[in-house]
């Protein structure tokens, strides 16, 4: 009876240790973020502490990014949009599945835009025009932390709002 009650009690401690260790989050920045411009993207890094150890996915999102753009007709002469701030949403994602001891290093780049359409973009015409995005504006956006909970639901540990010239 007693050994049975002892392992009883063993199993228990072990078992609120490893409940602990999933679900403790106080999720704080060891090391930045910082946000720098690449042209068509945007890329975030930093560390991140206070997690617990389940993956995390870290999103970069700017949803009222605008572009300027390049109108190019069938025979190949250029032309700037005449729209300088065509609508551009951009967002990236990255999964991190090797948080060690309730830290992680991270690095997110933002996916580059789908094209406007020639129209958006003021190019002359829709039929023998298209239209690139030459530059993003990305101005303000969000940095979004979010953990696996333990049970396959990824739960927001950590929302930061960044922002780029």
């Amino acid at each position: 009876m007693r050994r049975t009650t002892i392992t009883l009690l063993t199993l228990l401690a072990v078992a609120s240790i490893a409940v602990v260790a999933v679900w403790a989050q106080n999720a704080h920045y060891k090391k930045g973020p910082s946000v720098v411009d690449n042209g068509l993207t945007a890329t975030a890094t930093g560390a991140i502490s206070g997690l617990g150890n389940g993956d995390v996915i870290v999103t970069l999102r700017f949803p009222n990014a605008t572009g300027t753009t390049t109108c190019t007709n069938q025979g190949g002469t250029q032309a700037q949009g005449q729209n300088p701030a065509t609508p551009a949403s951009v967002s990236g994602s990255a999964l991190i599945t090797n948080v060690k001891n309730g830290t992680v290093s991270f690095t997110v780049t933002t996916a580059v835009p789908s094209n406007p359409s020639p129209a958006a973009a003021g190019c002359p015409n829709d039929k023998t025009w298209t239209a690139a995005f030459n530059d993003i504006s990305f101005g303000s956006g969000t940095l979004t932390i979010r953990q696996d909970d333990g049970t396959g639901n990824f739960v927001t540990v950590l929302t930061t709002s960044v922002s780029l010239p």
